[in-house]
């Protein structure tokens, strides 16, 4: 668990680089790339977890779909000028509940491992 660990957390710094980047104005697409990288990182730790039996996923899941779609959405409609005014509401609904799926993940992560170890 420990290697896996290091995927979580390098795409957990390389996401918060990409927000720093983007907040500071950095021209060229070192956000983007950031952001990227970031999430593929954070989707393969996901995913060799699971696969691994190590990370145990369950209903949370739904709470990441809802949010990452949330955020797309608000994405797009900053692009629209007539839907401008929605952004801010998509945007922050889709934070707040990705971090709801964050804060679930990691107490169910804790819950499996003391399971784990007591067996």
């Amino acid at each position: 668990m420990g290697k896996l660990k290091y995927l979580i957390m390098t795409g957990g710094l390389l996401i918060l680089t990409g927000i720093v980047l983007k907040a500071l104005s950095v021209e060229g697409p070192w956000a983007a790339i950031s952001f990227s990288i970031g999430g593929t990182l954070k989707l393969l730790y996901m995913i060799i977890g699971v696969g691994s039996g190590k990370v145990k996923v369950g209903a949370e899941i739904v709470l990441l779909i809802i949010g990452l779609g949330l955020v797309f959405i608000a994405i797009y409609l900053k692009k629209t000028e007539q839907l401008m005014n929605l952004y801010v509401w998509f945007l922050s609904s889709g934070l707040i509940i990705k971090a709801l799926f964050v804060t679930l993940f990691i107490l169910k992560q804790k819950r499996y491992r003391k399971e784990l170890a007591v067996e």
